[in-house]
């Protein structure tokens, strides 16, 4: 009996790993549109990923 309400009532996994990832690049990008980061964050970003 239980095993079928489970069934029912189960949600869906989320992978909150990814759900972390899209939420803080559309932040950035939000805050990027708006002029909102400083350009010494973008050349750090800029150095940090070259390497």
């Amino acid at each position: 009996m239980l095993d079928s309400v489970r069934k029912h009532v189960a949600v869906p996994e989320i992978p909150v790993k990814a759900l972390l990832s899209v939420g803080s690049l559309a932040s950035f990008g939000w805050l990027l549109s708006h002029d909102l980061i400083h350009p010494i964050v973008i050349y750090a970003l800029q150095l940090y990923l070259s390497f």
